[in-house]
């Protein structure tokens, strides 16, 4: 997908670029995931079908388009801002929360009318720039990621809703255990799946030089936090950091789709050489 910029908006004092890249894999015969790059709405998604057959690449694509027409049609003049577990608030924030209960309805709704989607679901990580807040909002359900590359560091800015993570957080297994356990792709939560779901919700500030990675378990699961940081510090450009991320993974088996999503902030290593526009 080629790079765009976002429209100016007042409040994030920030240039940003994105560039975004999904890929089938080399052992899948279809593509279950999908991606979402709004500029207008300057709201950026990765979701990860889960279902098998069609049922998963319905279920990813229903929660893009979601995500999208529910940001697009909510006015926030009546709406509180949400706080994270750090006390920070957020408009946006708010918005996306809203946004992926609708897609959960929907999934499910449409899960349950037809027998051929049956058992269908999505896992969905969502950015949105909050220029009323000045900061970034990132909500999302399931194992899909959201990163942030600042300087040689890449933080992982969400926590997997699998049972393994769970099983960590438990005390009931080591950090160097979850490669090889067979729960690691276990979702204890997944949009589509159940009337209720509890989104991860988090809220920074940017400052030119972040970059923001949001990606499927196909990229997570094959390169290491480090390898990303390295790859988006010293690739040309973002598009070429999407498609050497998505090229690793495949080098690496290529177990399943992958998709990348990279939003620079400011004049970062990553960011190409074209004029930027304030966001």
């Amino acid at each position: 997908m080629a790079r765009t910029a976002l429209p100016p908006s007042e409040g994030i004092p920030v240039m940003i670029r994105v560039a975004a890249k999904t890929d089938v894999g080399r052992q899948r015969k279809a593509n279950e995931d999908a991606v979402g790059v709004f500029p207008e709405l300057s709201l950026f998604v990765v979701a990860d079908g889960v279902g098998g057959h069609a049922a998963g690449e319905v279920a990813s694509a229903m929660t893009i388009e979601t995500i999208q027409r529910s940001l697009a049609e909510t006015h926030d003049d009546d709406l509180t801002p949400v706080a994270d577990s750090a006390g920070h608030l957020s408009l946006g924030g708010r918005l996306l929360m809203i946004a992926l209960f609708e897609a959960n309805e929907r999934i499910l709704d449409a899960s349950s009318s037809n027998p051929r989607l049956q058992g269908m679901g999505a896992a969905a990580v969502a950015l949105q720039f909050d220029p009323k807040y000045n900061c970034v909002a990132i909500c999302h359900v399931g194992d899909t990621r959201a990163y942030r590359v600042r300087g040689s560091v890449a933080e992982q800015l969400t926590e997997d809703h699998t049972v393994v993570q769970q099983l960590l957080k438990e005390g009931k297994i080591a950090a160097d255990e979850i490669a090889s356990s067979p729960h690691r792709h276990m979702l204890t939560q997944a949009l589509g799946t159940s009337r209720v779901v509890h989104p991860g919700l988090r809220l920074l500030e940017p400052v030119p030089g972040d970059v923001f990675v949001l990606c499927s378990d196909g990229i997570h699961d094959l390169v290491r936090a480090d390898e990303i940081a390295d790859v988006v510090r010293q690739a040309t450009d973002i598009n070429t950091a999407c498609t050497q991320l998505i090229d690793l993974a495949n080098d690496r088996g290529g177990h399943d789709n992958s998709t990348v999503v990279l939003v620079a902030c400011g004049e970062g290593d990553a960011a190409d050489d074209e004029p930027s526009t304030p966001a």
